[in-house]
């Protein structure tokens, strides 16, 4: 771990302004970095003006946040930025409703290639993430408090599946930070940021749910909804939403998946085309698909391909429609 974030971490009174303009290692780490090392927790940071700090992990989504991040600590995969995500977030206080809905929607979400992002939190959050290890759906889970404070049996036990799954949890806390009323806020616009579409179908009218609503809102994803009794107190939220056109009705989860996803679909499938694949082309299509994309450097070095030749191959499957490009050199496959 770098020793900035082990710096930032041991002094309770250092702020990241404070952080960036420090230049002398005045301080013992090595307890905590036996502690980090034995968690396997690992840190990426983001100074731009200190060449000596390694960016090359601290991936572009954290650079669109609002108030960026510029240290995040985590367990797992971080690869799993790279995919399409899917915010889940509902009232604390689950219902036997919220339990239908959730279970019908992780269900055909296996049929797409997605990774669920969710809190943590009571109710709702740890179902989305219990959901989805039941149902082999990549899960992110974004906390806010110190990435290994595990605050009760039922927590401790998804944040360890989520682990051992090789999946991921992150936090932009300091160790042993406490969870306060501003950390989880300011949890849920890391969330939005990562997030590619927000599904919420429920929320008091005066609940933190409708903070994270105006988050994604801002940061322009799209919010969903399922219809419900309009008497709900649940529902008292979604006049003004309504109104306002900001939210968007959900009817049929196939139909809201596909309009943001893509299925689940193997390189074979996608040939079906009667397209005639060349060896470097088939090699090229099975290395995104195994990767659930991939960066272009990334591809280069693992298909072994002459860069002139691979970067006209892409061009070419992209034409078949067999490949796209979810930003600027991260190929993914339909």
């Amino acid at each position: 771990m770098h020793l900035h974030s082990l710096r930032y971490s041991l002094d309770e009174t250092l702020t990241i302004s404070d952080l960036k303009d420090w230049k002398t290692f005045d301080i013992d780490t090595t307890i905590l970095e036996s502690r980090a090392e034995k968690a396997n927790v690992h840190a990426i940071v983001d100074w731009e003006s200190d060449q000596s700090v390694d960016q090359s992990e601290f991936h572009y989504k954290f650079h669109l946040i609002k108030s960026q991040p510029y240290i995040i600590y985590y367990i797992g995969d971080l690869s799993l930025l790279d995919r399409d995500i899917l915010w889940i977030v509902w009232p604390r206080k689950k219902t036997n409703y919220s339990d239908k809905v959730l279970n019908k929607l992780l269900e055909t979400a296996q049929n797409y290639n997605l990774v669920t992002i969710s809190g943590m939190a009571d109710g709702v959050d740890q179902l989305c993430h219990s959901l989805s290890i039941q149902n082999d759906i990549p899960t992110i889970a974004v906390l806010g408090w110190w990435i290994r404070r595990y605050l009760n049996r039922s927590e401790r036990n998804i944040i360890s599946s989520i682990v051992d799954h090789w999946w991921l949890v992150i936090s932009e806390f300091k160790l042993d930070f406490q969870p306060t009323s501003y950390s989880f806020p300011q949890r849920n616009r890391l969330i939005a940021g990562l997030s590619d579409a927000l599904f919420l179908p429920q929320a008091w009218l005066k609940s933190g749910s409708l903070i994270t609503v105006d988050f994604a809102i801002d940061m322009a994803r799209p919010v969903y909804w399922v219809a419900d009794n309009i008497f709900s107190p649940e529902s008292a939220w979604l006049n003004r939403y309504i109104s306002e056109k900001k939210i968007n009705l959900v009817s049929d989860f196939d139909k809201f998946l596909s309009k943001h996803f893509h299925p689940t679909s193997s390189p074979t499938k996608l040939s079906k085309h009667n397209i005639i694949l060349s060896e470097n082309e088939k090699k090229i299509l099975t290395t995104i698909a195994d990767n659930w994309g991939i960066w272009l450097d990334k591809l280069c070095l693992l298909s072994d391909i002459p860069y002139q030749e691979l970067f006209w191959l892409l061009t070419m499957l992209e034409i078949n429609n067999l490949i796209y490009q979810s930003s600027p050199s991260l190929y993914k496959v339909y």
